[in-house]
């Protein structure tokens, strides 16, 4: 065999030591691998990995079709597991393996900077004994490809009896996802998964209703079954094959999911409320103190507050709004009914109206310092307009009546005359300081019947 790998590795498996299964049933297996640099600057271009196939080894062995595990920089990318006999390995005997090859894809003048993570994950049948892992790299110190060698390395893996666990109680966005989380919207449908040699499991939520009774290991959320945050409990089961006397092991584990967004039946605060996010009741809510609310809150029924109340974004009440002490918002404030302001009625920032805004009354008026139409829309008037003694009408721009644009100063016109049907012009004929106007025949406007508008 050549030389050893000019990479390290160092590998570790899930659960440790390796478990296989029982008669009948598989176990859950992974060997994890973490590639980094060694001592000196390697280049290399490929890496093997190979686990057995069956028993011939003398030790476990996965079942079919185990997958490759991998994650890096972008730079390798993974094949498929695919099965090969020993002697491709360049082992001897007749054992086969399942075999997967990771292929460096970046710059070949670089050495090797790792870290890769690769690996096998699948179902270890009922065999123990020692699994061996076998690692081939494709590699030299020198970057010419010409030179690279095959380095290789067996790592013994012990596969042990099976022990009843129960482990990795998560929760993902979906099956899909690679990373574990536990905060979560009241929308969102949460992927639970689990590893286990049990023969059953059940789910509860936090009120110890049973959502999942069966023999798989994962569980989806229905959307809208995640209003507040819950911790659920997982029960492993695991009963006897045969025989009497023998009876049902039990594992529990719990995961607690928050909710960014939660529903709440009842709230009862004897002190302050801050909400940094959105706050939703649907029932009707006292505060003694203060509320402040960064976000948006929205109360389906009464809202009363005793002291001072201070929302940065959205209040919705859909019932009564009684505020003892001064009302503040940075944000909107949203009401279903009627408001009505006793007193004067301020705005420091935008005031919305997506319906009438009515101002009708002889003694009452509305200011405004500046008044525009929608965004691409224009502004209408669908009533006479009465400009005050003393006041102006200023236009930056044109001013058009039945579709006619109205005369300004400095404009130029044309003056047609209807009787002789042409235009009038200034005549090269000047009679004491005083220029004949005439009417142009053929009637066609010309240079000199431009008149300019003047209101000196």
């Amino acid at each position: 065999m050549s030389d050893q790998p000019l990479l390290t590795y160092r590998v570790a498996t899930s659960p440790a030591p390796l478990q296989a299964g029982t008669q009948g049933t598989t176990s859950q297996g992974r060997i994890a691998i973490t590639v980094d640099a060694g001592a000196q600057d390697a280049y290399c271009d490929w890496i093997q990995i190979a686990v057995p196939i069956d028993a011939s080894a003398g030790g476990g062995y996965f079942a079919k079709d185990p997958h490759p595990v991998f994650s890096s920089d972008g730079n390798w990318i993974a094949g498929t597991m695919v099965q090969v006999t020993a002697e491709h390995l360049g082992l001897s005997g007749d054992g086969g393996f399942y075999r997967a090859v990771f292929r460096y894809q970046g710059d070949d003048g670089e050495p090797f900077a790792g870290p890769v993570h690769l690996g096998v994950s699948g179902e270890l049948v009922d065999s123990t004994g020692t699994l061996e892992l076998r690692i081939t790299e494709h590699s030299d110190t020198d970057s010419d490809p010409e030179d690279f060698t095959a380095h290789h390395k067996s790592v013994p893996l012990p596969v042990i009896e099976p022990a009843f666990y129960l482990n990795a109680f998560l929760a993902r966005d979906d099956e899909s996802a690679d990373a574990p989380k536990t905060k979560f919207t009241s929308t969102a449908t949460p992927y639970l998964s689990w590893e286990s040699n049990g023969s059953h499991y059940r789910l509860f939520d936090g009120d110890g209703n049973l959502l999942y009774n069966d023999a798989g290991t994962s569980f989806t959320l229905p959307s809208g079954s995640l209003l507040q945050d819950t911790t659920f409990t997982l029960e492993a089961s695991l009963a006897p094959a045969s025989g009497t006397g023998f009876e049902t092991a039990y594992q529990y584990a719990v995961l607690t999911l928050t909710v960014k967004d939660p529903t709440l039946d009842r709230l009862t605060v004897k002190g302050e409320i801050s909400g940094w996010s959105g706050l939703d009741l649907t029932g009707s809510a006292t505060v003694g103190n203060t509320l402040s609310v960064s976000n948006s809150a929205t109360i389906g029924g009464s809202l009363s507050i005793s002291g001072s109340t201070d929302a940065r974004n959205d209040v919705t009440v859909h019932g009564s709004l009684y505020a003892k002490s001064s009302l503040y918002t940075d944000g909107d404030l949203k009401v279903s009914g009627t408001l009505d302001a006793d007193g004067e009625l301020n705005a420091n920032n935008t005031l919305n109206a997506y319906g009438q805004v009515n101002a009708v009354s002889d003694d009452h008026y509305v200011r405004i310092r500046e008044l525009r139409g929608p965004y691409g829309v224009k502004l209408t008037v669908n009533s006479n307009l009465d400009v005050l003694s003393g006041c102006s009408v200023t236009t930056a721009e044109d001013i058009w009546i039945k579709g006619y644009k109205v005369f300004s100063n400095n404009d130029t016109v044309s003056l047609w005359n209807n009787h002789y049907s042409g235009y009038f012009y200034a005549t090269m004929f000047v009679d004491d300081n005083r220029r004949q106007v005439a009417v142009w025949d053929p009637g066609n406007d010309v240079n000199s019947a431009q008149w300019k508008i003047s209101f000196d």
